[in-house]
Formats: structure tokens, sequence, C-alpha cells
């Protein structure tokens, strides 16, 4: 049998290269995702027969996609590998989005979003368990929590490239276009410079690889054992607050163009401003609840949906013209709104965390699972917006992140001395 040797020994510049790979991946994993949110209008106002209804049908097949990606890829990594699970489908992930833009029918868009969405899902639940073995547990909270700033990055080179296409005429289209090379790029460099989980034994995988080299049967972990006794309660509130999350984000974010543009009458450029300020608070919002987790604990951050919360309220009573400086209101309230939903940045690392290093990978797959409860989100929007109206609708969001706030609380505490960590209140008792 070969000898594996540990992370540690990997040069610090090979692994800092394969970190950053994975953040460019982790970028198109998140632009590929949220683009179809931003372009739904444009898309019923271009092709005909598909309609406001039928757009949040394709998040719905997206989301499925990303559900059995997220699901099937913890176990095709558990026993194939995580680096070449992670390469298959970041190639996936550009090649999808590509074919995508030769359609523009309703039956091709909703079978591409679901092929997109398996390779979306797919590689969360890979590229997390991957980074998080990169380095040591201390800076977990930051990895994860930096990677899930590219949301916010996309986010915001997605408004601004908006705001630029719409000033030069440029159709919409190139909005999708840009999601498709560069995954393809950053699928090659990771065949060169990511360390390979076959060779390397990962941080947090020590007590595993002990247990390989006395023969004992390795463990591979299974959706089975997710959900027996030890893990089930677990395992079934991080599905359940992770479909609270998707609901809160779509009943707010998913419609938000929508809703500028339809109800509050702004035109493109002023969408993709407003769009873009909004997603600058993501950006350092998941930085700063990175260091918060890493020092408090992950547990805290659970306060930042409860903010969301109430901003999310705020901005829906505010009016349209009120300017704070240079900026529209609504840009600063959006900023603010999502600095607090960013604290989910520390999921993956954290979801993962609270299982033993075999179940890592089904860990992190518990975000994309929430999309069981999560991918009817659209539709249920849709359904009420039917039956009163769009901002009637989307009062749904506050609601939503305030109880998955307190569901989050629930949960235990894994961060060693964090403000929550029981241990460390039953040592101060002992004491």
């Amino acid at each position: 049998m070969t000898t594996k040797k540990h992370m540690s020994e990997v040069p610090m510049i090979q692994r800092v290269a394969a970190y950053l790979a994975i953040l460019v991946g982790y970028f198109f994993y998140c632009y590929n995702f949220v683009i179809i949110d931003y372009v739904r209008p444009y898309i019923v106002d271009a092709y005909d027969g598909i309609n406001l209804a039928d757009t949040a049908q394709f998040y719905t097949w997206q989301s499925v996609g990303a559900l059995i990606g997220a699901l099937s890829c913890a176990w095709v990594a558990s026993n194939f590998g995580k680096k070449s699970t992670l390469i298959v489908i970041t190639a996936l992930n550009g090649g999808a989005t590509i074919i995508n833009m030769m359609f523009t029918d309703y039956a091709m868009w909703a079978a591409m979003r679901f092929i997109i969405g398996i390779s979306l899902g797919g590689y969360f639940t890979v590229a997390v368990s991957l980074m998080i073995g990169l380095f040591t547990p201390t800076v977990r909270g930051k990895l994860t929590a930096f990677a899930s700033s590219m949301f916010s990055v996309a986010l915001m080179a997605m408004g601004a490239y908006a705001a630029f296409i719409s000033s030069i005429d440029a159709p919409w289209q190139s909005l999708m276009w840009v999601g498709g090379i560069p995954p393809l790029a950053a699928a090659v460099v990771m065949i060169f410079i990511l360390p390979s989980d076959k060779k390397v034994i990962a941080y947090g995988e020590e007590d595993q690889a002990k247990a390989e080299t006395t023969n004992a049967p390795a463990k591979k972990g299974s959706w089975g054992e997710m959900l027996s006794a030890p893990y089930r309660k677990l395992t079934i509130t991080c599905l359940l607050l992770a479909g609270l999350n998707f609901y809160g984000y779509q009943f707010f974010s998913g419609f938000v163009t929508t809703y500028l543009k339809e109800v509050r009458q702004f035109d493109g450029a002023t969408i993709g401003i407003i769009f873009s300020i909004s997603a600058f608070g993501s950006l350092f919002g998941a930085w700063v609840w990175g260091a918060i987790a890493d020092k408090y604990g992950r547990k805290v951050n659970a306060f930042g949906f409860i903010l969301a919360g109430i901003m999310a309220s705020v901005f829906f009573v505010a009016p349209s013209d009120v300017m704070i400086g240079s900026l529209n209101m609504l840009a600063i309230l959006g900023l603010i709104y999502n600095f607090g939903l960013s604290a989910s940045a520390v999921w993956g690392g954290y979801f993962s965390e609270l299982f033993p290093a075999h179940l890592r990978s089904f860990g992190a797959a518990l975000f994309h699972g929430g999309r069981i409860i999560g991918m009817w989100a659209p539709m249920v929007l849709v359904f009420i917006q039917e039956r009163s109206d769009l901002a009637t609708a989307m009062w749904g969001s506050p609601i939503v992140w305030i109880v998955a706030g307190l569901l989050w609380l629930s949960l235990p505490e894994t961060l060693k001395g964090g403000i929550f960590d029981k241990s460390k209140k039953a040592e101060a008792a002992k004491a």
C-alpha cells in the first residue's frame, strides 16, 4: 500500500494555488447559479411562450439538479476521489452553460438548467470538503467564508456588467455567455495543482488515515449513516435550515430585479447599480462573519439572519426617491440586508464540522440538500403573487429569515471555546 503524506508536507504555495483555483471555480459556481434570477425579466420579454411562472420553474429545475448533484457527488467523491470529481463537475458547469445559450424554448432551457444544477450542487459539496482540508482548522471559518464571498463578487460583477451592457445597448445574453469558458479553463488548471486525496492526508482526516494503516476497514460514509440515530436530528435540522435559507433568498433576492423593474419602475442601469451595491454587503459581510465565527463561534452568526429579516422589512416600506449621498437608499438597505444573510458563509465548514471526518462531504452536501424544501420557493412566491401582488408575496422573506436564525441557534457549537460552546460552560460550572 502506498504511504500517504500529510497535507502539511505539501508546499504552502501549492496549497494556496489550489485554494485559488477552487475559488475561481467557486466564483462561476455562484455566477451561474444566480444568473437565472437576474435575467428572469429579460427572458420573459425576449422569448415567446416563456412567462414569469416559467422562469420560476427554471430555478426549480436547477434546484432539483443541484440536489441530485450534491447528494450523488458526496458519494462519488467518497468512493472515487474528491479531486477527480471536482474537475469533472467544474468542466460540466462551463460546458452546459455554453450549450444552454444555443436554445430559446422552455423545454431546452429547463433541461439545461437541470444539468447545470447537477454540476453546481456537486461543486459546492466537493469544493468545501477539499478546501477545508488544505489548511489547519483554526482558519476554517475564514476559508469557507472567503469562498462564500465569491457569491457576492459574482453578484457585483454581474450587476456592474449588466449596467455596462445596458448603457451600450448590448444584448442581455452577454451575461449568460460569460459563465461558460472560464470554468473549463479552471478545470484544466485543477488537474495540475490540486493535491490528490488518494495520496495526501487532509487536515482533520488523520484519524481516518490511521485506521487505514492498521488495515481496519476504511469508513466511506453513506446517507444511511447520516440518517442513523446518532446523526439524524443534526441532519434533519441542517436540511430544514438550508431549506429556509433558500426560501428567504428566493422571496427577496430571487425576484428583486423584477420588483425593482415592475413595482419601483427603475430602468436597467439603476437596477444594475442597486443590485451591485447591495451585493457588496455580502462581500465584506462574509469576511466579517468568517472572522466572528473563528473567534466567537459558528452560532453567533445566526444573528445575521435576524438582521437580514429586519432590513428586508425596511426595504419594502422605504421610498424610491431618497438618496444618501450619491446612492439610492434602497442600495444601502440592500447592502445591510446582504451583510446579514452572508452570515451563512460559514455553513460549508460548519455543516462538515458537525459530523466525523468520513462524513465531511455528506455534511457539506446538506446545504444543497435543503433544496428538497427550498426548490419550491419561486413557485410558492408566484402562487402568492398571482393571488395578491409581487410586493405582498415578497414579505415572506423577513419572516423566513427570523425563523431560520432561531433554528440555527438550536444547533451545537463546533468551535471549542466559542460563546455557545457547552463544554466551556460545563468546565466553568465544574470549576
